[in-house]
């Protein structure tokens, strides 16, 4: 099964964020039990992965052997992390699970595009055929989700401009240990669990732009 699924894996990217949405779109008004046990189920999904890639890393088993997928423990556990985080605090500002779940994901994979951008751009990381829309969907997830915090009258402040400092800083880091220009940032490949932190750190700090609602 998770072999299957990450076998697939660039070509659900492209596609799963904008069924959930439209789905969202459809029923987030809509008070129904049945929408809070689908949502259960995809965290309890999330979950096991999280679990299992985990217990994975514990026991020094190589990621390949693990889930067959070219990836890293880094980058998974990294995200998986951060799609509960999100998802906790859209929670506590009183938002239904179906949106706090669109949300999370919305940012979890419009993420991995943000953190990815300043060192490794091909023209897939804009355009690709394996999108439904040409644009990659990525893009297309942090679009989105801009849109629903505007929506929620989204205000900045001081947390996020001290978040975005840390992301630009750092992405600016890793832009020029790429293309080695200034200054070698080579150092920064000892830190690799470090390296998605400043855009988890961003996108988190962007619920802090909206009320809590009613």
């Amino acid at each position: 099964m998770i072999a299957l699924l990450f076998d697939q894996y660039f070509y659900l990217r492209q596609r799963l964020p904008f069924i959930l949405y439209v789905y969202y779109l459809h029923y987030n008004d809509i008070d129904n039990p049945t929408i809070d046990k689908i949502v259960n189920l995809g965290l309890s999904f999330i979950g096991a992965i999280t679990i299992y890639t985990f217990m994975g890393l514990l026991f020094k088993i190589p990621f390949i052997y693990l889930i067959p997928f070219h990836w890293c423990y880094h980058g998974l556990l990294t995200w998986c992390i951060f799609f509960f985080l999100y998802y906790h605090l859209a929670i506590r500002k009183n938002m239904s699970t179906l949106k706090s779940f669109t949300l999370a994901t919305l940012a979890t994979v419009g993420g991995g595009w943000l953190y990815e951008v300043s060192f490794f751009y091909p023209i897939t990381m804009f355009l690709t055929r394996s999108s439904i829309f040409y644009l990659n969907g990525q893009i297309i997830c942090l679009l989105l989700l801009a849109h629903e915090l505007k929506k929620m009258n989204f205000k900045s402040n001081k947390t996020i401009y001290l978040a975005m400092t840390l992301l630009i800083t750092f992405s600016t880091m890793l832009f020029c240990s790429r293309s080695r220009l200034f200054i070698d940032w080579s150092w920064l490949l000892d830190y690799l669990w470090f390296y998605r932190v400043p855009t988890s750190l961003f996108l988190l700090s962007l619920l802090s732009g909206i009320k809590k609602n009613a």
